[in-house]
């Protein structure tokens, strides 16, 4: 029978024509196997048609799509399998999805569905949306296949959706097992937008060769692995990710996780991943996986931008970083680390707040520019190769930092506190150092210490209050001081603004210092040679002991000293 559109169908299916499964024989009482019964109104459908699926519960084994054939229900799909067949690495799908579309276009799917296997299996298929729907799986299956499978798809949108129970739930830290909310393979211009993904057995979106892919205002949570997955095949075709306002908690993986672990460089990838939020991910119970980043990890690609990302209580770093190239990073916050490893082009990392960054003993960067953040420190092994990083207008909260590696590194204009007992800078070695116009507060250690492998450091209009020495020097060569403030601490046992063994080749201008009246603030101990230009002993001595003082009549050109 056909007629025309009922009120409680979707603007979508207006002046089409609508056929009632009900007056097909599609019994809808939960025991008969309707199957044949709604297969036949699909098959007399024509492209534009609607076939309704009524309140009720309606067994079937599998339904096949033809394009342009519209499917609404308000009534359950309950798939009734006699054989339980499980996702293997060989047969990633199953014989009977609830679902399935080969080759099919131009479908509006709206559905309720209880599925052993996959909801729904599309291939080939194109211009499919599917919306206000419902699909949960066999949460007691070990080895289940996705909720919704995409293979060689174009152009399919899933909206305002549920995904759940896709596979048993995670019970071990070391391990875990297939079944996935959405799983997107060798696909394109895919959009899910709106959706409920949650106790699945493994990822909530995992995507596979696949461009244009977008995941936006979703919450997805409660997954045995990750809630977005991005892996990469040999075609190098992967482009264009934006995730974006989702909610992720609680899954036992990243937040989101983008693998490129392919040989070659780094693969552009233009992702944008903004305004996402993710709470305590990286956990099966109490015990930690080995995965749970909470903004991001990137590994192997380039062209990436981290937008305002909230993460907190994940399990690993917010953001780790490996073997990348240009990766953006602005206006996060998140109460753990953003981790640096290997191989590294250009980061830049503005307007952010991370408790710290570590950098990993094998990191070899191109550019760094970290600016305007709020951390607690910065942890630099030795041995790491920076070609040129600038650290400009940051804040730390308890600052400590071991430059002993290659390259250019710059503090300008920061705020740095130091809690520890360790100074605030330690200079060894690098090709060249800069500190200009910081304030350093070193409460319960010296300042800053140049080892005699340190050369040209620069010094310059930096503010630094510490203890016992603002600046100790062990004789490194081709120093610079100009225009600092040092002032050492009342607390302390020793009153060095600088003690300096050995300088070599020293230059000092203007520099103000504070130490205590009577005892000696400025100590040239040893031998060497040190240029000065209009200091300024406000409080403290002068001892030179052997070492050669030169008194200039004007300062050095700037590109003297």
């Amino acid at each position: 029978m056909l007629f025309l559109l009922s009120p409680a169908l979707p603007s979508w299916a207006q002046q089409a024509k609508v056929w009632n499964v009900a007056e097909y024989q599609a019994q809808g009482d939960g025991s008969t196997d309707d199957t044949e019964a709604i297969q036949s109104v699909i098959r007399k459908a024509q492209p534009g048609d609607t076939v309704y699926i009524p309140e009720g519960k309606y067994r079937i084994s599998t339904l096949g799509l033809r394009s342009g054939v519209h499917l609404k229900a308000d009534g359950l799909l309950l798939q009734n399998l006699p054989d339980k067949e499980e996702f293997t690495t060989k047969k990633q799908n199953s014989s009977f999805p609830l679902i399935r579309g080969k080759d099919v276009s131009d479908i509006h799917l709206q559905l309720n569905g209880l599925s052993q296997n996959e909801a729904i299996y599309l291939t080939g298929s194109k211009n499919i949306h599917i919306d206000d729907s419902k699909f949960s799986g066999d949460s007691t299956k070990l080895r289940s296949f996705a909720g919704i499978l995409l293979y060689q798809c174009e152009e399919v949108k899933i909206t305002n959706s549920t995904i759940k129970n896709f596979g048993t739930s995670r019970e071990s830290a070391e391990y875990y097992q297939p079944g996935t909310g959405i799983r997107i393979l060798e696909s394109k211009g895919v959009t899910i937008e709106k959706c409920l993904i949650s106790k699945n057995g493994q990822n909530g979106v995992f995507v596979h060769s696949s461009p244009d892919i977008s995941v936006h205002h979703c919450t997805i949570i409660d997954n045995g692995m990750s809630a977005i997955q991005v892996a990469f095949g040999s075609t190098r075709t992967e482009i264009g990710y934006y995730f974006s306002h989702n909610y992720m908690a609680n899954n036992a993986g990243d937040a989101i996780d983008i693998n490129n672990r392919g040989t070659g460089s780094p693969l552009d990838i233009e992702a944008l991943i903004e305004h996402n939020e993710s709470l305590a991910n990286g956990f099966v119970g109490k015990e930690s996986t080995p995965d749970g980043s909470g903004i991001a990890t990137l590994i192997n690609v380039s062209g990436v931008q981290l937008i305002k990302n909230t993460a907190a209580k994940n399990n690993r770093p917010a953001v780790y970083l490996e073997d990348c190239g240009n990766i953006i990073i602005d206006g996060n916050e998140a109460d753990n680390q953003v981790e640096i490893v290997k191989n590294l082009q250009q980061v830049s990392m503005i307007n952010n707040v991370f408790d710290h960054i570590t950098f990993i003993h094998n990191v070899k960067a191109g550019y760094l520019c970290i600016e305007n953040n709020e951390f607690r420190t910065i942890y630099f092994p030795n041995g790491i190769t920076l070609n040129k990083a600038d650290f400009l207008n940051n804040s730390f909260s308890n600052g400590s930092f071991n430059l002993n590696l290659s390259g250019k590194v710059n503090f300008q204009g920061n705020q740095i506190t130091n809690l520890g007992k360790t100074p605030t800078f330690l200079i060894a070695s690098a090709a060249k150092v800069t500190l200009v116009n910081n304030e350093i507060s070193s409460e319960k250690a010296p300042g800053i210490l140049l080892k005699s492998k340190a050369k040209g450091v620069l010094l310059q209009g930096n503010v630094v209050n510490a203890l016992n020495y603002c600046i100790q020097d062990e004789g490194a060569t081709g120093t610079r001081l100009i225009h600092n403030r040092l002032e050492v601490l009342p607390s302390s046992n020793r009153y060095f603004t600088i003690h300096s063994k050995n300088p070599k080749q020293m230059y000092m201008e203007e520099n103000i210092h504070l130490g205590k009246d009577g005892v000696t603030a400025v100590w040239m101990e040893g031998s060497g040679l040190v240029e000065i230009y209009e200091e300024k002993i406000l409080a403290g001595n002068v001892s030179t002991n052997e070492v050669k003082i030169i008194t200039l009549n004007q300062a050095k050109p700037n590109d003297e000293n």
